[in-house]
């Protein structure tokens, strides 16, 4: 029997299509359901899983963190997560357990954060990072110190970016942004620099977080121990470590908590507002209507 459950073909992404038109769908519901299929068979293929039958939970909750480290939408996430359980329920004949995107950690449509990160308890981070590969342990302080994505905390030069640091007060991130989008994030306080001059000294000769001869891909088990361990320790993923940078430097430009740790906004709307833009540009958002999903609401 060929692989992906029979189906005439060794390719995944059409042998998913075709189980999608074995479904009874509409032409349009295949097509965008094809198109989302594909983009989670590629993230497979470059996981080393070939097959339909090699799916697990795993996986699947593998790529869900991959959307969300990049910075999509709650309902791109959704859609995207949500075609994976209709192609395999269909190929599977209904013995696929679907796996809902909320219990893969996917936020809400019109995610507003109602819980404050527990990254901000900086002691909860130092234990996630005991006795973790050293590189591991690099990306979850850069994460914290800088709000960066997990891809920008593999992919930064720390030796460069603490040189930066030391003479401008201020580290440029270029490397593995939303957009190719540069950003600037100012230093304020020592444990930002503390964060770069372990990482430099851990990458040593190599160009960034990721070692010589390494690519990104074969890299993708220590972000995962870095997930694993700072998940283990707080209840919560990498992601939310961008929430708690956002909610310090919420703290700091406006002297007061983030609606989201004092259960409402303590500040006047103009402040808030101003917050919020400075926030959203050293996150490398776009948009102020994103800071929600860090901060809580504006409201």
């Amino acid at each position: 029997m060929s692989r992906n459950y029979g189906m005439g073909t060794r390719d995944m992404i059409s042998a998913g299509r075709q189980w999608l038109q074995k479904s009874g769908l509409s032409y349009s519901s295949v097509a965008t359901l094809s198109q989302r299929w594909s983009d989670f068979a590629r993230f497979a293929k470059e996981n080393n899983v070939g097959s339909m039958e090699r799916i697990t939970k795993e996986l699947v909750q593998s790529y869900a963190d991959h959307l969300i480290d990049r910075g999509l939408s709650a309902s791109s996430i959704q859609n995207r997560l949500s075609a994976i359980n209709t192609v395999m329920s269909t190929a599977t004949k209904g013995a696929w357990q679907s796996l809902s995107p909320r219990s893969l950690g996917a936020p809400a449509r019109s995610y507003v954060r109602q819980e404050a990160p527990k990254g901000l308890d900086r002691g909860l981070v130092e234990q996630a990072t005991k006795g973790l590969d050293a590189r591991a342990a690099a990306i979850i302080s850069l994460t914290r110190e800088f709000g960066l994505r997990s891809k920008e905390a593999c992919l930064i030069d720390a030796k460069s970016a603490l040189k930066e640091a030391e003479t401008k007060g201020m580290v440029t991130i270029t490397e593995g942004t939303k957009g190719g989008r540069p950003r600037v994030v100012p230093i304020t306080n020592d444990r930002q620099v503390e964060a770069l001059r372990t990482a430099a000294a851990i990458q040593g000769k190599d160009g960034s977080m990721v070692p010589s001869g390494v690519s990104l891909k074969g890299f993708r088990p220590v972000i995962d121990h870095a997930r694993e361990a700072i998940k283990a320790t707080t209840g919560q993923g990498l992601h939310a470590l961008r929430a708690s940078f956002g909610c310090g430097r919420y703290s700091q430009i406006t002297g007061k908590d983030a609606p989201v740790v004092a259960g409402f906004r303590l500040v006047d709307k103009d402040l808030d507002r101003e917050a919020r833009q400075q926030i959203a540009q050293e996150l490398g958002h776009g948009r102020t209507d994103v800071t929600v999903a860090y901060l809580g609401s504006a409201r």
